[in-house]
């Protein structure tokens, strides 16, 4: 039974920290991200709020005459707002496919800032439990030879 056990906390460490480590190398892909478009020159435009194909909501602007329909990339965890409400975004120059609700794109390092906190945060408890569980397994070795020497 204890090998059972030992098996399982195994288990689940190790699928704890590869969270960990996705969590924070989305944090780091999100930054990223954010550093490659955060200088690009971007032109305001008027869009609608509707709903995508997937049943995310989405944007449908119109930039130099072609209309578009995209999910602008700094929404992550931020409400995007009612259907067909009217909202300004920030389109790419070159790209008019990538559009934004900001101008640097700022809700990329929010979210990049809630990965890598949710990330840390499981590394810590990994990190304690480590320490907890051998700092326990100490006493009880120390335990068991108080109790043999007391024995003899």
């Amino acid at each position: 039974m204890k090998n059972t056990v030992k098996i399982f906390q195994g288990i689940s460490r190790i699928l704890l920290f590869v969270v960990a480590l996705a969590l924070l190398s989305g944090a780091l892909v999100f930054t990223g991200v954010h550093m490659a478009n955060k200088n690009v020159i971007k032109t305001e435009a008027s869009g609608v709020i509707v709903r995508g194909d997937e049943g995310f909501k989405e944007v449908k602007y119109t930039f130099e005459g072609v209309e578009h329909q995209v999910r602008p990339l700094d929404t992550y965890f931020r409400k995007l707002g009612t259907i067909d409400d009217k909202i300004k975004v920030y389109v790419d120059n070159n790209r008019p496919g990538r559009v934004f609700l900001t101008y640097h794109g700022d809700g990329l390092m929010r979210t990049a800032g809630v990965l890598a906190g949710w990330g840390l945060l499981l590394l810590i408890i990994l990190l304690g439990e480590r320490q907890l569980m051998s700092r326990m397994q100490k006493l009880e070795e120390l335990a068991d030879k108080e109790d043999g020497t007391a024995l003899s």
